[in-house]
């Protein structure tokens, strides 16, 4: 059987494009096939009318191994494409109100969970960090996988730098 190419948008949390996006929903292909959630570091652009690269790159790694359905998270709900630009706000309003509860959601169902928010790139570290640790605490219990080795650093490699064949591989919360 062959599946024909979709991209629909099902879920867009909020759904006009605003300062925060919480979760996206976003099929890929038709029935039946298996549900992919990935936690980045914090939306950029994409919305439930476009996409952005790192959701073009993460939906082209799905796509190649038959998931139907992405579902997209962040560490920090607040938009910006410069992640030095969350610096400006205080911690509570870079994780925004409403994400831990998106978090939540997003593990219901899943099939794969991948840890995809890569190094700092300019958010204050002690923040990072202490975002990671709560995110992490949220996921207990759940098999989180990520692509490839780390990053020098030691963090989960970004959807942006999903390139050529990287291994599948269980990924240690630090709890």
């Amino acid at each position: 059987m062959v599946q024909r190419k979709v991209r629909e948008v099902t879920v867009c949390a909020p759904r006009r494009y605003g300062r925060y996006r919480y979760f996206l929903e976003v099929r890929i292909m038709g029935e039946p096939a298996s549900t992919l959630t990935v936690i980045l570091k914090n939306p950029s652009t994409a919305s439930a009318e476009s996409s952005d690269p790192t959701v073009g790159k993460v939906e082209a790694w799905a796509r190649k191994n038959k998931f139907c359905r992405i579902r997209y998270v962040n560490l920090f709900a607040l938009r910006s494409p410069y992640p030095e630009e969350l610096n400006a706000h205080s911690y509570r309003v870079m994780v925004g109100r409403e994400n831990d509860a998106w978090i939540e959601r997003s593990l219901q169902g899943a099939d794969v969970m991948l840890a995809a928010w890569g190094n700092p790139n300019g958010v204050d570290p002690a923040k990072y960090e202490k975002r990671i640790a709560q995110v992490s605490r949220l996921l207990e219990g759940a098999c989180v996988r990520a692509l490839g080795p780390p990053t020098k650093r030691g963090y989960p490699r970004h959807g942006l730098m999903w390139n050529g064949e990287l291994p599948l591989r269980k990924w240690r919360l630090d709890l």
